[in-house]
């Protein structure tokens, strides 16, 4: 496991976080596949999307390698931000975590997570509530739409093993550079300065 020490994003206003975080990011799944190869957590009707549901690739964005099976950990509602994880066999993860417990504030995420020149499948939901929302409208895309307080919400979809992932996320409707946290060479990242950034597993 890889701590996150700091997590400092919110949907207002950035603060600060004291550091020492232990709690797990990944937690049991609570939701399982339709036979399409899609979950769909609750309706879209009350809930309008601040990013493309099916992104375009088109425009050139920043790589970076993400470990396999690196796992990160923080604590919920002690920081604001997106969690990047890679399991080896196409197994990807995504959470957000807000600073709820700090601030009273939740926080509103939109996260696209695109295959690129491939296909996402298998969509699992994990800690969502009614008014959030796991799915997929285009074969090569898992979005996350989910108001996150002092716990997680999360998704996992399967890709082609290896392949890289276009991850685009947005915090109270707004884009931030340094949202994402994911861990490459052992180190936990929060470096990204980009919004979106693609990423490749080290390993298969």
């Amino acid at each position: 496991m890889n701590t996150i020490g700091s997590l400092a994003k919110t949907s207002n206003i950035v603060r600060g976080l004291a550091p020492s975080l232990a709690l797990a990011a990944c937690v049991a799944l609570s939701g399982c596949g339709s036979g399409d190869g899609y979950y769909h957590h609750g309706g879209t009707s009350g809930r309008s999307f601040s990013l493309p549901t099916c992104p375009s690739a088109k425009t050139p964005v920043r790589v970076v390698g993400i470990e396999t099976d690196a796992q990160l950990t923080t604590e919920a509602g002690k920081g604001a931000g997106v969690l990047l994880e890679y399991m080896n066999g196409g197994h990807w993860h995504i959470a957000t975590v807000c600073d709820t417990s700090v601030s009273g504030y939740r926080c509103d995420f939109d996260v696209t997570a695109q295959a690129i020149g491939g296909k996402v499948s298998n969509l699992l939901s994990e800690e969502l509530e009614s008014d959030d929302v796991a799915t997929s409208y285009c074969s090569d895309t898992a979005l996350l739409g989910v108001t996150t307080g002092a716990d997680f919400d999360g998704i996992w979809f399967d890709t082609v093993p290896g392949a890289t992932v276009r991850v685009t996320a947005a915090l109270g409707q707004t884009i931030y550079d340094n949202i994402f946290f994911w861990v490459s060479e052992g180190v936990v990242h929060e470096d990204a300065n980009a919004n979106p950034i693609e990423l490749t597993p080290t390993a298969l």
